[in-house]
């Protein structure tokens, strides 16, 4: 695959008539197919980054699989990544065939397949402190600043130990390669909470709601569909994280001072 920043070279103008020639890092992007046990699944534009966490998040914040062992192999050679699951899986999971037919939407999905789970969190507290000072390292990520062209996430800890972190040009892509880097390396879901740059609207918040992750904070806003789908899953949605505060919109106990 393709390096995640290209180089170009540009004119800037000035509004005092100034011209100048420079250099400037545009982000790159590619079109990943997904065959899933050798049917096409589906086309992603992604950031040439962290593909097979990507392909793994993916399919877990779709029902496909429920575990990292639910994956046979995961063969990704130029715009392609060939993924095959074990026999269980194939036959107690959704097939890729079948939910194309539900019109490949998250919602549907829960629907369907029944596979929304109400997130328990017993116990799970993050002071809000961390969770400000947490956020603020999403306007630090490499490429975002190289560029200003990424969205990003980051898996943290309750403490605010960084977890797993990614960039992409999509903010569905940042949550899918986070989760799937979470999955790939062992680590509980469960007990972490999950930052990102972008905004939240239902399918962003389902996302981590259908891996059990109990917080999501944001940057940016939250949408009502958002708070209803942090509700219905018993997740905690916090946005506007900026300035010394936060809004927390459903699930309050989870955020301590």
């Amino acid at each position: 695959m393709s390096n995640i920043v290209v180089k170009k070279q540009i004119k800037r103008f000035f509004e005092t008539g100034k011209v100048k020639e420079l250099t400037d890092e545009l982000i790159n992007e590619c079109r990943l197919s997904i065959r899933l046990d050798g049917e096409d699944f589906v086309r992603a534009m992604v950031s040439p980054s962290l593909l097979e966490e990507f392909v793994l998040g993916f399919l877990l914040t779709r029902g496909l699989i429920q575990r990292a062992e639910d994956v046979s192999s995961i063969e990704i050679t130029d715009n392609l990544a060939l993924v095959i699951r074990n026999e269980q899986a194939k036959t107690s999971l959704p097939s890729a065939t079948l939910l194309e037919s539900t019109g490949n939407r998250n919602v549907d999905l829960a629907q369907d397949f029944r596979v929304y789970k109400k997130i328990d969190g017993t116990g799970f507290r993050v002071p809000a402190k961390v969770i400000i000072n947490c956020v603020r390292m999403l306007s630090k990520m490499p490429v975002f600043n190289r560029t200003g062209g990424t969205h990003c996430a980051i898996l943290f800890s309750p403490a605010g130990e960084s977890l797993f972190q990614a960039e992409d040009l999509g903010r569905h892509n940042t949550v899918d390669k986070v989760i799937g880097g979470g999955l790939k390396k062992g680590i509980d879901l469960s007990d972490c909470w999950l930052a990102v740059s972008g905004r939240l609207p239902s399918d962003m918040v389902f996302k981590a709601a259908m891996v059990g992750i109990p917080l999501i904070a944001s940057v940016s806003a939250v949408t009502s569909d958002g708070v209803k789908t942090g509700e219905r899953a018993g997740m905690t949605v916090v946005g506007f994280v900026r300035d010394k505060r936060l809004n927390c919109y459903c699930h309050p106990e989870r955020v301590v001072v």
